[in-house]
């Protein structure tokens, strides 16, 4: 079923993307948050070196599908909020929720900035760069602020790790898989695969509702159980 009106489209945009993000956050985050990604392998399956490309894909294609940059603040309080009744309901952290809704944020401001006409291009690439900037210098000076005896060592410490390197490794994973995407699509323009049926299952209000709800059990019990 092909949906015309444009809050619809909006509406069940939110919820296949909002839901995936949830989904992604609550299995891949539980496997990153193991005990053997430490040392130097944090660098590259940390949250925010994985997480963060994956996160703005997913935010990439709902402001494709929909066209709305508030789309993206939508997914967000989705996502976010899910997580956010979790940690409340079990007294978990409640961070990681509120890092949600400002990477939804980040993304949404740098998609209004640019406004690119296609989302895997370099101008994609640029809004990933801005967005995850933005992103990782909010957050890292959240937890300076929450820091007991601040020193200036701490302060440059931190951004060089989150800001400059870590942010590094994830537009380098942006780049990789954008790469990989574009190539995909080339390839299909080449030997003219038709993907229309794939699409209409893709994006069908069923598979949007159907994600939503799975992805908030998966979030409640993921979330709390520590493998």
């Amino acid at each position: 079923m092909k949906v015309q009106n444009k809050h619809l489209v909006i509406l069940f945009a939110v919820l296949l993307f909002g839901g995936l993000w949830g989904l992604v956050e609550a299995s891949i985050g539980n496997v990153l948050h193991m005990e053997w990604v430490h040392g130097t392998r944090k660098l590259f399956f940390s949250s925010t070196t994985v997480l963060l490309p994956i996160a703005y894909f997913l935010m990439g294609g709902c402001y494709k599908k929909t066209g709305a940059a508030r789309s993206v603040i939508y997914m967000g309080i989705l996502a976010s909020g899910i997580k956010l009744i979790s940690a409340l309901i079990f007294r978990s952290k409640l961070e990681p929720a509120l890092y949600m809704l400002v990477e939804a944020a980040t993304m949404s401001l740098a998609l209004l900035a640019i406004r690119p006409k296609k989302v895997i291009s370099f101008a994609g690439l640029g809004i990933f760069i801005l967005a995850s900037t933005s992103y990782l210098l909010l957050t890292t000076f959240y937890r300076l602020s929450n820091t007991p005896e601040l020193t200036q060592q701490k302060v440059v410490d931190d951004i060089t790790k989150y800001v400059f390197t870590y942010n590094c490794v994830a537009i380098l994973y942006t780049f990789a898989i954008g790469a990989a995407i574009f190539g995909l699509i080339k390839l299909s323009e080449k030997f003219s695969w038709n993907m229309e049926g794939v699409k209409k299952v893709i994006y069908s209000p069923i598979t949007a509702m159907a994600i939503a709800t799975i992805m908030i059990p998966v979030v409640m019990v993921l979330e709390n159980v520590k493998f």
